[in-house]
């Protein structure tokens, strides 16, 4: 009982250490908007849904959306996502994170491409981006375009990327970098950012597996 209750004390002081002061949260990282359907534009400076709008106007967009015989798939996280190129070039998106100075944080988000109706805007053959944290890039991605891409079969692809925080106050953009086609860029969703346990978290971890082994040698000689 004493190893049980040593154990149960060692893994609650480890949640408390990977996620008390040093969590944070991304507001709306399902992109989600209350807008009427389909489409909702927001212009470069501006803020919608949690959101800011940066480089070009990006789109807030509803599965369902239909247009020339096609008609878009479901989001990866609720019923929005989001087009980081609206109608007249690259643009992004951009908002500041309550963050502990020198905490490790993983951000992963969802990708796809708007490849157009029956794949009409696929011809360059991929969308990328671009994460920045602080306005220095984290990381770049491409989602690649497949046979039979369109606005029904999006693919939903996972990433994720690394970064610091810096001030208490850091600030996250993901930017198009796709120009091919202004109207048509890469698609996001289902953002979000958790604390990496710090090196003396894993430690803590691993002696307490050690004493669970350690106790299971016990019985099994007795």
């Amino acid at each position: 009982m004493r190893m049980n209750a040593l154990l149960s004390m060692l893994f609650a002081a480890l949640a408390v250490q990977a996620s008390g002061a040093a969590a944070a949260t991304v507001v709306n990282g399902g992109l989600e908007s209350s807008a009427p359907p389909f489409i909702e534009s927001v212009t470069p400076g501006n803020t919608a849904n949690g959101w800011r709008a940066v480089g070009k106007d990006i789109e807030f967009v509803k599965n369902g959306f239909s247009g020339a015989g096609d008609v878009v798939a479901s989001a990866q996280e609720g019923d929005w996502f989001v087009d980081l190129n609206g109608v007249s070039g690259a643009g992004g998106i951009g908002q500041d994170i309550a963050t502990t100075a020198g905490q490790a944080y993983r951000i992963e988000f969802w990708m796809s491409g708007n490849a157009g109706p029956l794949g009409s805007t696929s011809a360059d053959g991929s969308r990328s981006l671009d994460v920045l944290w602080n306005n220095s890039v984290a990381g770049s991605f491409t989602f690649t375009f497949q046979p039979g891409d369109q606005w029904n079969n999006l693919r939903w692809e996972k990433h994720s990327v690394l970064v610091t925080g810096a001030s208490g106050l850091d600030s996250l953009e993901i930017r198009s970098t796709s120009s091919f086609y202004a109207a048509a860029g890469p698609f996001v969703d289902a953002i979000t950012i958790t604390a990496v346990p710090e090196p003396g978290t894993w430690a803590m971890l691993a002696a307490g597996l050690g004493l669970m082994a350690v106790g299971v040698h016990r019985r099994r000689v007795r």
